[in-house]
């Protein structure tokens, strides 16, 4: 699908289908000089009342002659209320089967540069059907082929707006490569597979992917991974992925990209209840994101130097599996007293966070879907965000904002940090359920080197939708991409208006 910006004085109906904006906010002015065209048609829904304050709806007209006019409620005039709005007009879009659609720039409190690239995201995460697996396709076919964001005023210009079109294009096309990843049944997707297919994708992307197999683990002693791994029939696998963006700094290190890939979690011999184990094929979304995160910078040309370590386990009760008083010792030397075989997130971040650090990263993040009460204090659509650095704090954080990522800082209390202690190893790995999100934050920092910013991002709830939404079904939200894409853009080129 062709997404092209135009500047045009035009008004009226503009091909086969126009899309044009109205705001519903509360308290907000439904009188934009840009919906005087459309009058005829849109002055009696205004009147009736048919836009509900607040709510985001599609309302279908017909123009005749083949012509429809989409008139979209905003329900807020922000990035987040663009991109809802803009992926229900798609789908509306699909729906109609027109192979050509342009869509209104609305007069909004942002950037006319934000504007384009919001409303191409939804268009690109609404028409991506969710991945099922039903012998015969429901799925409607899509027929759109060419979009134009028209802008009736001065415009941005077309090399900063096809820009701004590009990025978004790319980084929902990221978020839904990661979401592809984390739905799939882990008979589908287990260590080994996921291992083979980012070195094949890393190939076709020029990005360098190295993976170590359990020979190499054990030869390394990453006793973390190896042990979490251990149960399954499925070996566990790490796999490293490097991306040297042309005219990166060479006087700073890498920033270094850790992700959890647990890719079925059970709990164990500490075993989940049965009720939504099905889900914890997700429990890897910590790594999927983190590897398409690179991959699109690699197809942004982002000159920033990236590594980043994706550990991936099954974790499943069997002989072979670790136990609850086991003994690790994991790949920095550092002892752990397993407690809790179902807090194995920690444990296989341990060894990829001591790896990571061998490159010698400037800075230092991780994703994981760690703890159930991060969940549980934070709800199912933010990350708990600990940071142990002012200035990786302050541009994450305008990162999660430019991204419309719900986020909440948390503390790295040190009061809770006796709940790690142990009589017979150097600490162990999980405490008492009382700030159990701070506790696995507190457990994973001791593997990280004094004085080198680190940033751990608990996205337990925030990886995955329980319910539909325009933007995104069912399932994986692919979180963290469209944050970490912002970030590594502004580390090298802060740019104001996208």
């Amino acid at each position: 699908m062709k997404i092209e910006y135009k500047v045009s004085q035009k008004t009226g109906f503009v091909g086969p289908a126009t899309v044009i904006f109205v705001p519903t906010a509360p308290g907000d002015s439904q009188a934009d000089a840009k919906l005087e065209p459309y009058g005829g048609l849109i002055s009696p829904l205004i009147e009736s009342g048919a836009f509900q304050v607040g709510k985001s709806e599609v309302f279908v007209l017909s123009a005749g002659m083949g012509e429809w006019l989409l008139v979209v409620g905003l329900a807020q005039l922000t990035k987040a209320g663009l991109l809802e709005s803009t992926a229900l007009a798609s789908k509306k879009l699909k729906d109609l089967g027109v192979e050509k659609a342009t869509f209104i720039v609305p007069k909004l409190p942002l950037d006319l540069l934000s504007v384009v690239e919001w409303i191409t995201l939804g268009l690109t995460l609404a028409l991506e059907p969710r991945q099922v697996y039903k012998s015969k396709s429901e799925e409607k076919p899509l027929r759109l082929k060419e979009v134009y964001i028209l802008d009736n005023d001065q415009g941005i210009g077309r090399e900063n707006a096809q820009w701004a079109i590009h990025y978004a294009s790319l980084a929902g096309k990221a978020q839904l490569q990661a979401r592809s990843f984390i739905d799939r049944p882990a008979n589908l997707l287990y260590p080994e597979i996921m291992a083979y297919q980012a070195s094949k994708i890393g190939q076709d992307h020029g990005v360098s992917v190295t993976v170590w197999d359990e020979k190499k683990l054990a030869e390394e002693g990453a006793g973390g991974v190896l042990a979490v791994g251990g149960g399954s029939l499925h070996p566990p696998r790490m796999v490293i992925v490097e991306y040297q963006g042309q005219g990166a700094n060479e006087n700073l290190g890498p920033i270094a990209l850790v992700g959890k890939g647990v890719t079925f979690d059970s709990g164990g011999f500490c075993l989940k209840p049965p009720e939504n184990m099905s889900l914890m094929k997700t429990d890897m979304a910590g790594a999927a994101t983190v590897f398409f995160t690179i991959i699109a910078a690699a197809d942004l040309k982002i000159p920033v130097h990236l590594v980043g370590v994706l550990p991936l386990a099954e974790n499943l009760p069997d002989g072979g599996a670790f136990r609850p008083g086991d003994i690790i010792t994991t790949l920095s030397g550092q002892t752990i007293e397993i407690v809790n075989t179902d807090a194995e997130g920690r444990v296989i971040l341990a060894d990829a966070l001591t790896l990571a650090q061998r490159y010698k990263p400037s800075r230092i993040i991780d994703l994981a879907t760690l703890t159930g009460a991060c969940l549980v204090g934070l709800g199912e659509s933010m990350a708990g965000f600990f940071c142990n650095d002012l200035s990786l704090n302050d541009d994450l954080t305008k990162a999660f904002r430019a991204a419309a990522e719900d986020f909440w800082p948390l503390p790295l209390y040190e009061g809770y940090d006796e709940k790690l202690k142990s009589d017979l190893a150097d600490f162990k790995e999980s405490g008492s359920r009382a700030g159990g999100a701070i506790v696995g934050a507190l457990f994973l920092r001791r593997f990280i080197e004094a004085n080198l910013p680190w940033a751990h991002l608990d996205i337990v709830g925030a990886a995955r939708n329980t319910t539909a939404k325009p933007h995104c079904p069912e399932g994986a939200t692919g979180y963290g991409v469209r944050t970490l894409l912002r970030f590594l853009l502004d580390s090298v080129s802060p740019i104001a208006t996208l």
